[in-house]
């Protein structure tokens, strides 16, 4: 398995959602820089937010009951009503169509939590938050909150709801509730993390800023096996209501390139099982752009990818669809399975996840529309001929 280092141990408890297990991939050149020694307190280390406020709602695996509270800040209020023996939701703010999001069977009922905000010169907001899984049925095993003040200014506080859904590798669910100048309430979910922690703030440039750290889920599985897969990091903001995406704002290149020197030098990929080094690449070239460096790890992927192995089953068919159960098949025939290399896969994947644009990836060399053009090309002349082969 792949060999952590002092910062990660540094890492802990410093950023949300133990983003200290996992490496963060950048890249300032071809070659990496060599590791730098820094102090326990190194400036380019992320400042931890402390909350304005904060309590824990629920707790299944410490034992502690939900339980209703409110936090107030000056004129700000927020509370959590737990109600027992409800109708499960099948909707809520840390409740959503690809997470929680669920259809209760008939006569179902729940323990439920419910978000009542008060704040001067806005309306009420009150919404279902999630159901407590006390008993057998409920989306959250914890359930934590915490005021922040995310924006510069005397504008009201923005609350930060967490809680852990269980299963395997999976997952806290967040989400920020806020309010803008317009009086208009706002639900900003963030991405959902692999295991249990509380999501928290930090201050990146040590400037009084407010900025939340992700891992990039997106990449679990894709390149490797869920233990072999590396996951970039994405940066955000909250402005008015809004997330938004800043990884890529040259303010914050010294800190991704920080990282890189300490987590991303070659000789760490020989911590890799049986050469299972493609998710470690993806993430790196995916850093790479975020840095503007996209051709330096491009090529360094190039040199080292993992030729040999495919983890991902990404393939197409180069007989048509209509055919197959002519050939006796419900899927696409053995001998016409085409298995898309590597690179091109990686391309295509940065260019749909927003890692780098269009032109991009046409400059990589691989232009989406004419690869399409080519197997639907392929797959006329294949299937053309087997429909001639077999009359």
């Amino acid at each position: 398995m792949h060999r952590s280092n002092g910062w990660l141990a540094r890492l802990r408890g410093l950023l949300p959602f133990g983003l200290y297990g996992v490496l963060l991939a950048t890249v300032a050149s071809t070659a990496a820089p060599a590791a730098t020694k820094v102090g326990v307190d190194d400036p380019r280390d992320p400042a931890p937010v402390r909350p304005l406020a904060s309590a824990l709602v629920f707790d299944r695996f410490e034992h502690i009951k939900p339980r209703s509270m409110e936090l107030k800040l000056t004129d700000a209020s927020v509370q959590v009503e737990v109600a027992e023996h409800q109708p499960c939701p099948t909707r809520g703010i840390l409740m959503d169509d690809e997470g929680g999001g669920t259809s209760p069977e008939p006569g179902q009922f729940c323990t439920v939590a419910t978000l009542v905000a008060q704040v001067p010169n806005h309306p009420e907001f009150r919404q279902v938050i999630a159901s407590l899984l006390t008993g057998d049925n409920g989306a959250l095993a914890t359930l934590h909150l915490a005021l922040y003040q995310l924006e510069a200014g005397d504008g009201p506080p923005q609350l930060l709801l967490s809680g852990y859904t269980g299963g395997a590798h999976c997952c806290t669910v967040s989400a920020l509730v806020g309010a803008d100048r317009t009086g208009t309430w706002h639900v900003s979910a963030l991405p959902p993390q692999d295991g249990d922690g509380v999501s928290g703030v930090v201050d990146i440039k040590h400037d009084n800023g407010r900025q939340l750290i992700f891992l990039d889920e997106r990449f679990n599985y894709r390149f490797e096996s869920y233990v072999w897969s590396v996951k970039p990091i994405v940066i955000y903001e909250y402005t008015q209501g809004q997330l938004r995406n800043v990884t890529t704002q040259p303010a914050y290149r010294p800190f991704l390139r920080a990282y890189f020197r300490h987590d991303f030098a070659p000789n760490n990929m020989s911590g890799f099982d049986h050469g299972a080094v493609n998710g470690f690449l993806a993430a790196y070239v995916a850093n790479s752009a975020n840095l503007g460096q996209l051709q330096a790890g491009w090529q360094f992927m190039l040199r080292h990818y993992n030729r040999k192995t495919d983890n991902t089953g990404v393939v197409w068919c180069a007989l048509d669809k209509s055919v197959w159960s002519r050939a006796g098949q419900e899927d696409c025939p053995a001998p016409y399975v085409r298995t898309v290399p590597y690179p091109q896969q990686l391309a295509l994947f940065l260019l749909q996840t927003g890692y780098i644009t269009h032109a991009q990836c046409v400059a990589l060399g691989y232009d989406p529309e004419k690869i399409q053009q080519a197997q639907e090309q392929v797959i006329t002349r294949t299937t053309a001929r087997w429909k001639a082969a077999h009359p």
